[in-house]
């Protein structure tokens, strides 16, 4: 007689997570400052396709700063 053994198996969830960052009395969300560049990008650079995006946010400048595609730069008010 074979020995037969079932194997459990789990699926986690993916956790839910937010970013909110506080400064001299203004709040901003990471998912706000993204969606604030993508903006600034699309007006920027009409025509071209949005393949990455890396943002800088700089509250004492009240600026979010991006490099997108790796080469069109930008920024956009906070």
């Amino acid at each position: 007689m074979a020995n037969t053994t079932t194997k459990k198996t789990t699926t986690k969830k993916a956790v839910s997570s937010s970013s909110v960052i506080q400064f001299q009395g203004i709040e901003f969300s990471e998912t706000d400052c993204v969606k604030k560049a993508t903006a600034g990008f699309k007006k920027a650079y009409k025509g071209v396709e949005l393949e990455s995006l890396n943002v800088y946010i700089k509250p004492e400048e009240h600026k979010i700063y991006y490099v997108a595609n790796t080469d069109k730069v930008g920024s956009v008010d906070l």
